[in-house]
């Protein structure tokens, strides 16, 4: 029930006086109740939701089930409530989205310190702090846990330090309107009154605890105006205003009656046994303190049990009835040993849900550090393949520049020599004409020489003869073979190229290959060949069959200047 556990997870952090047993039963109350996050209400039972989680692939509805289990058994059952709270926590690890990550971790959190392991949970709750994803719903959580686990360990300043921020998320004039939020208030309002007694700053502890008070009213909070009536009257009992504590320990037992709440009712008891003890009003308190245990044991409730007989057994002792000293003692002492051991279980099996937990957790870190690792690894390789392929590209972009340009220096050079050629071209061929005009001039003077020769006296002929003979000494009969030479000085490989293409072409018409390549004209050819121009065109008719050049759109000339670039 929600009262034995909560009792066992305070006692699990220190054993005091009975008088501090009570405050912080109270503020241990407060804790629970302000930061459960029961998102999904309790109208669907348990065994529903295990059946669904059980059938269920989807990790997002997973998450939801394990979050709804871990909130509805936070009251009764801590250590599932753990167990839930850790999965959830896996879940939205798994799923990695901040909302779902937040929230688990808030409820993992409240998980840890409901069990009583408050580093753990001191820790998660930071983590909600330093988180800038982190709404106000869950940093005024977080800044109220960590203010009562610094409660705990009597670090009043830092606890009191956390209760401000968490303090400074409601509304400073007092017009809060929202259920949810009231609330929130009227727990912290009284987890501050509780604060400041300890203090013994008893004037601020009234004013917190009014406050709270008034809360509570104000949305007819019943159990929770029960508990803060409660700590108001230990409070004026302990500044000696016994009236007012009376009053407000028998209207916290009204209500506790009205409401049917057992727990509360025997916290009742013990209290009022309690007091009356102190007053020294032995009657009464035995019969409260009696009350107590009875309906402490009727409803499972422990530590309200060993309280109270413990409270009795003092009271017999002062009475000098020892023989029900005794007897309260064994019980006092029967209960203490059943709660010792259920505590030394539950610390067992805490720890042992602890390495289960981080046991996974790391396994969980090493797959991610993998799957991070995988993606380094990938982007690496990724980066590399870019940047070799950007560096082939940059070499074949500079390969095909320096390409067109060798192309572009080959294309100029190649321009340029067949400039060279077609200058050496005209040249041979301008010589070859010369030296045919030339020859031609000598032979008509030496005709006409000789014709004079034979009308002229016999003493001037031989003048005449010698003239004559002069001029035939500066014929140049081999001026085909000249042509040949100067012409494959030019033409390197036209007569190889011509040979290797038509080897049945006579000699005769490889020269005529030739003048035609230098496109000279029949006239031209025919006065260097010495032969008739019909003759010449004949030749170029058969030239052309032995080229294969058919038809009239077959240019000779131009096939032939043409041969020597195939």
């Amino acid at each position: 029930m929600i009262w034995t556990i909560i009792m066992k997870a305070f006692c699990a952090r220190r054993k005091t006086t009975t008088a501090l047993n009570i405050k912080q039963k109270f503020i241990l109350l407060t804790c629970i109740l302000f930061t459960c996050f029961n998102t999904y209400g309790q109208s669907t039972q348990l065994d529903s939701l295990k059946e669904l989680l059980r059938i269920t692939d989807n990790s997002l509805e997973k998450f939801k089930i394990t979050f709804q289990l871990s909130v509805l058994t936070g009251n009764s059952d801590a250590r599932t409530s753990l167990k839930y709270a850790q999965e959830s926590m896996q879940l939205a690890n798994k799923i990695q989205t901040d909302t779902l990550v937040n929230k688990a971790t808030l409820n993992l959190a409240n998980a840890y310190l409901q069990i009583g392991n408050y580093p753990q949970a001191f820790q998660l709750y930071q983590e909600i702090i330093k988180n800038k994803d982190s709404n106000s719903n869950a940093l005024l959580a977080a800044y109220t846990s960590i203010g009562i686990i610094y409660y705990y360990q009597r670090d009043y300043k830092n606890a009191l330090t956390n209760y401000s921020k968490a303090l400074s998320f409601f509304s400073k004039t007092n017009q809060e309107t929202d259920l949810e939020k009231l609330l929130r208030k009227e727990k912290l309002l009284n987890s501050l009154g509780i604060l400041y007694e300890e203090m013994k700053e008893f004037d601020k502890a009234n004013t917190f605890y009014t406050e709270a008070l008034n809360i509570t009213k104000q949305i007819n909070n019943l159990n929770f105006m029960a508990h803060v009536l409660t700590n108001h009257a230990r409070l004026y009992h302990r500044q000696g205003k016994d009236e007012l504590a009376l009053k407000y320990y028998l209207e916290a037992l009204e209500i506790r009656k009205k409401v049917n709440d057992k727990l509360g009712l025997a916290l009742s008891y013990d209290s009022l046994g309690e007091f009356y003890f102190e007053l020294k009003d032995y009657s009464t308190a035995e019969l409260y303190l009696k009350e107590a245990i009875i309906l402490g044991q009727g409803i499972g409730d422990l530590l309200t049990v060993r309280r109270s007989s413990s409270n009795l057994y003092k009271l017999y002792q002062q009475q000098g009835k020892y023989k029900k000293a005794f007897n309260t003692l064994a019980l006092n002492k029967q209960v203490s040993d059943t709660l010792f051991n259920a505590e030394r279980s539950n610390k067992i099996a805490q720890l042992e849900m602890q390495f289960e937990f981080d046991k996974k957790q790391r396994e969980a870190q090493a797959k991610q550090r993998e799957k991070e690792l995988n993606y380094l690894l990938g982007a690496l390789g990724l980066g590399l393949s870019l940047i070799i392929v950007s560096l082939l590209y940059y070499l074949q972009r500079n390969k095909v520049k320096r390409s067109m340009l060798e192309q572009a220096h080959l294309k100029l050079e190649k321009k340029n020599l067949e400039k060279d050629i077609e200058l050496k071209d005209k040249e041979l061929t301008t010589n070859i004409l010369h030296l045919m005009q030339k020859n031609e001039l000598i032979d008509d003077i030496s005709e006409k020489l000789l014709k004079i020769k034979q009308n002229v006296g016999a003493d001037s002929q031989p003048a005449v003869q010698k003239v004559v003979m002069d001029l035939q000494s500066n014929l140049r009969p081999e001026l085909l073979q000249e042509f040949e030479f100067r012409f494959q000085q030019v033409h390197e490989d036209f007569y190889v190229i011509l040979n290797e293409k038509f080897p049945n072409l006579s000699p005769s018409e490889r020269k005529l290959c030739a003048f035609l390549k230098l496109n000279m004209t029949t006239k031209e050819i025919s006065a260097i060949t010495h032969q008739s121009i019909k003759t010449i065109e004949i030749a170029r008719t058969r030239l052309r069959k032995k080229l294969n050049l058919t038809g009239s759109e077959h240019n000779l000339v131009t096939f032939l200047s043409q041969l020597e670039r195939a």
